[in-house]
């Protein structure tokens, strides 16, 4: 985890903190509900940034040729982001290993296989310049 934050070109934090009590491995009982919900919290989070296109009438694909540059062109680009799995402050769940905001076929597979190598890893990480992320 703290390797790929020091890979990552996408984002850099100066504090990351693993909050052990809120992580657990595919073993725990814990695992599964959690997934669930941060991988919903995606979903949502997704939801939420379509319905504001759609809220300003960009309900169709061909609409988007209109969008003007600005906070709805942004929007557009963190869907984007969030639907070609770059990680960002937008997500509540990314898998390093998959670089996906979603549960892939592979990563099924692992947790099945191989519970105590697959880990939900809660962090709390910090800028200097004061805004904080939690995943």
């Amino acid at each position: 985890m703290l390797h790929f934050f020091a890979s990552t070109q996408l984002v850099r934090y100066d504090d990351i903190h693993i909050i052990r009590e809120e992580s657990c491995s595919a073993q725990s009982e814990k695992f599964q509900p959690l997934l669930e919900l941060v991988i919903r919290r995606n979903r949502d989070r997704l939801k939420a940034l379509l319905a504001d296109l759609q809220t300003e009438g960009y309900t169709e694909t061909a609409s988007l040729l209109d969008l003007p540059q600005g906070f709805l062109s942004k929007t557009l680009h963190t869907i984007a982001h969030m639907e070609d799995g770059f990680f960002g402050i937008d997500a509540a769940f990314f898998d390093v290993d998959e670089f996906s905001l979603r549960l892939t076929s592979r990563r099924r597979q692992l947790i099945n296989d191989q519970p105590e190598q697959c880990w939900l890893v809660n962090i709390r990480a910090r800028s200097r310049d004061g805004g904080g992320f939690e995943s």
